[in-house]
């Protein structure tokens, strides 16, 4: 056992240690070699075949058409984006000029950087996305603060990804005029009389985004250390705030981050009926604290941002929220939907909360940590490889040791070791002066009180949930697993519906997950808002 200790210490000494390094946006001080055409040149035959594709009589030609145009404008692009002068005095510079800002552009001057979707290299994210239409697909990029540093509300930590598609636009008067489109949001450009669907990369932007971002190289440390990663609890989103889409909330797990879902966001953002009607928040909290309280947080964060985006229109797309949980992530979801009534509480604790010795302030903790009223706004819950009733292996010997190398946050221990375990020794069941506050790990037993205590609570009626669960591919359901999770401890009722897909823990990396989640996604467009469809 010595031995497997000191394997396991170098392990995650070296995980802890090993901060990669972010990747540098792409710079360019040189136009590249097969992009030194004279511009002259290059507008010409843009202009040509911008008139060819404004021209429906001439259809049959307009595939061939595109090609040139773009290859045309992706050199301009590569002289454009070269050098050191401002965005306008390069434009001018090719006898062309930035176009006006508006609501379905991008102003480059705002951005940090912008560069040829197809500069992006990696597998971080697996499949890779494309579009084929008029204009070339970039990247741009805006800085915000790394990590672990303060930054306006719900802004994505160090800096946010724009799905952008140049086009180089010609009119009878003046300079060609280039516009930079928020893909995003808009997937057609008129040219004359004829419309064309524009270009789009949907992975180069995800992709980069978590080449560029430190969340996802923090997961040992998320773990270990979650104090260190504090500040980082809170809702990112994707994109500003829009009150005519439905929120969809990602809920990671244990030893994970929101770049979880970069898989199936990666299968979603493609889809025009949900670019359209859904917009992405990402939940992020460090994952050693025990769940009951990450729930707490979870709760708490919600709320903020439900008041904030009420403060941004109508509220008739939060009252339609869809919540995709995983792992641990879907303990903290089920919890916060559901009224505990005393049940968790009592699970804990033997006295009357009025009858406990603590100060006021504690007590209020409490109450908002196990006697809370839950979120109202979440109309739909998709659960993928939950432990609903623990895991077996938080409850291995080796599983155990780790759990104390975490090392809990100062707020924890004030807030809830003081309270639950110090202050209130002897009105613990079961416990005894010395035991620790529960960790992340341990919290996942399924002879843990507050997961008992959990599954005497039946879901609540008012939201439609869902399930995905791995069996690995063996096809031995109900006697399955995803390696983690047994099907005993995933499967849950009642549901619409429930998905068995052939993968391990990592369900949200599943292609069958992506479709299923598609499928309900679509299902609940059409949903009245107040209907429960089980």
């Amino acid at each position: 056992m010595r031995s497997i200790r000191r394997l396991t210490i170098l392990i995650l000494t070296a995980m802890v240690l090993s901060h990669c390094g972010a990747t540098r946006p792409p710079q360019c001080h040189r136009v590249p070699m097969a992009s030194r055409v004279a511009p002259d040149e290059l507008i010409s035959i843009a202009r040509q075949e911008w008139a060819i594709l404004g021209n429906s009589a001439r259809r049959h030609e307009w595939e061939a058409s595109r090609s040139r145009y773009n290859g045309a404008i992706a050199k301009l692009f590569d002289q454009l984006r070269c050098g050191t002068d401002g965005w306008d005095s390069r434009a001018a510079a090719l006898g062309t000029r930035i176009g006006p800002v508006s609501d379905k552009d991008v102003d480059p001057r705002g951005l940090d950087v912008l560069f040829p979707a197809s500069l992006v290299k990696g597998h971080i994210v697996r499949d890779h996305k494309t579009t084929d239409g008029l204009g070339i697909a970039l990247v741009g990029w805006r800085q915000t603060s790394p990590v672990g540093r303060k930054r306006d509300p719900y802004l994505l930590p160090n800096g946010l990804p724009y799905n952008i598609t140049a086009t180089l636009e010609f009119t009878d008067k003046g300079l060609p005029v280039w516009q930079f489109a928020k893909r995003w949001k808009y997937n057609e450009i008129p040219v004359g009389k004829a419309t064309h669907p524009l270009t789009a990369d949907w992975t180069a932007a995800n992709r980069f985004y978590w080449n560029m971002c430190d969340l996802d190289n923090l997961k040992i440390q998320n773990v270990i250390l979650p104090d260190r990663f504090m500040e980082e609890t809170g809702l990112y989103f994707v994109t500003p705030y829009d009150p005519d889409k439905i929120p969809i909330v990602f809920v990671h797990g244990l030893v994970s981050s929101p770049d979880a879902f970069k898989n199936v966001i990666n299968e979603l953002v493609p889809e025009p009926w949900f670019r359209e009607k859904y917009q992405i928040w990402l939940y992020n909290y460090p994952t050693g604290n025990p769940w009951v309280y990450s729930s707490m947080k979870f709760r708490e964060k919600m709320r903020d941002a439900i008041a904030y985006a009420r403060t941004k229109g109508h509220d008739r797309n939060l009252e339609r929220m869809v919540v995709v949980a995983h792992s641990m992530g879907g303990l903290i979801t089920r919890s916060s939907v559901t009224d505990p009534k005393t049940v968790i509480y009592d699970g804990i604790f033997k006295k009357p909360i009025d009858q406990i010795q603590v100060s006021q302030e504690n007590r209020r903790l409490l109450r908002e940590g196990l006697l809370y009223q839950p979120l109202t706004e979440p109309s739909r819950v998709v659960f993928m490889a939950v432990p609903h009733r623990g895991s077996p292996m938080a409850s291995m010997q080796l599983s155990m040791w780790i759990s104390k190398l975490i090392r809990l946050p100062k707020t924890v221990t004030i807030e809830l070791l003081d309270t639950t375990l110090l202050a209130v020794n002897d009105v613990m069941q079961g416990e005894n002066p010395s035991k620790r506050i529960p960790t992340s790990i341990n919290s996942l037993s399924p002879t843990a009180p507050t997961t008992v205590a959990l599954n005497k609570l039946q879901l609540p009626k008012r939201i439609t949930f869902h399930s995905i669960i791995g069996d690995r591919g063996k096809g031995d359901t109900p006697n399955s697993s995803d390696g983690v999770v047994p099907y005993w401890s995933s499967h849950v009722q009642p549901v619409a519906s429930e998905k068995i897909v052939p993968s391990n823990h990592s369900v949200p990396d599943s292609p069958e997950a992506a479709e299923e989640l598609k499928r309900i996604l679509k299902l609940h467009l059409g949903s009245s808002p107040l209907k429960d469809d089980n």
